[in-house]
């Protein structure tokens, strides 16, 4: 994929970015960076929160790395639900992976996650919460949006290629809010208020 030096794949935990972006980083002869576990490895957080059973990142070091990364590289391949820290000057270009709320559900339940983790990242989907923030951070003009639901990751990486060989619309083009039942939206909100368990 000529002219890319730095390639992110993001969107809402569970929408498959890991996986299509080793595909992809094979595909065009590069290398695959999961954000999430170079941060753990390279020690690039300021702390370890256990309420919220995660990492806080140091958005600083995590930058600065990314670049280093993209810099030595003849096309790196980053996936990361939290792009928005990255230096929108390296980044060339971002694809939002998206995927059908009511299919994200059930993936997100099987892996355990508690209840309201689960329904926090299934209203973000919702919401485009992740799409959103990348728009926000690097522009329209470098932001893909690619509907994962019922394609494999052979098929998500031929689109994705696609579009960004055809210089495709930007994103903007999926709509959960206008596909879901409003009652689906309702019991997430029902388990987003919920008190938490003593």
């Amino acid at each position: 994929m000529p002219g890319f030096k730095c390639l992110v794949v993001a969107g809402t935990p569970g929408v498959g970015k890991s996986t299509v972006s080793r595909l992809l980083a094979e595909r065009i002869g590069g290398t695959h960076v999961d954000l999430s576990e170079l941060v753990v490895r390279e020690g690039l957080y300021d702390y370890y929160d256990p309420e919220t059973n995660s990492y806080v990142i140091s958005e600083e070091r995590v930058s600065a790395r990314v670049r280093e990364l993209c810099e030595s590289s003849s096309g790196t391949v980053i996936s990361t639900h939290y792009p928005e820290v990255l230096d929108s000057k390296v980044v060339d270009l971002v694809v939002v992976l998206r995927l059908d709320p009511r299919v994200l559900i059930t993936r997100l339940r099987k892996r355990g996650w508690n209840d309201k983790k689960v329904a926090e990242n299934v209203m973000a989907e919702v919401l485009s919460v992740v799409l959103t923030n990348v728009v926000a951070r690097f522009g329209t003009g470098k932001v893909v949006e690619v509907d994962v639901t019922g394609k494999t990751p052979e098929e998500v990486v031929d689109e994705l290629l696609r579009k960004v060989r055809e210089g495709a619309a930007p994103a903007g083009y999926v709509d959960w809010l206008s596909v879901v039942d409003p009652s689906f939206i309702e019991e997430l909100e029902r388990v987003l208020e919920r008190e938490p368990e003593a």
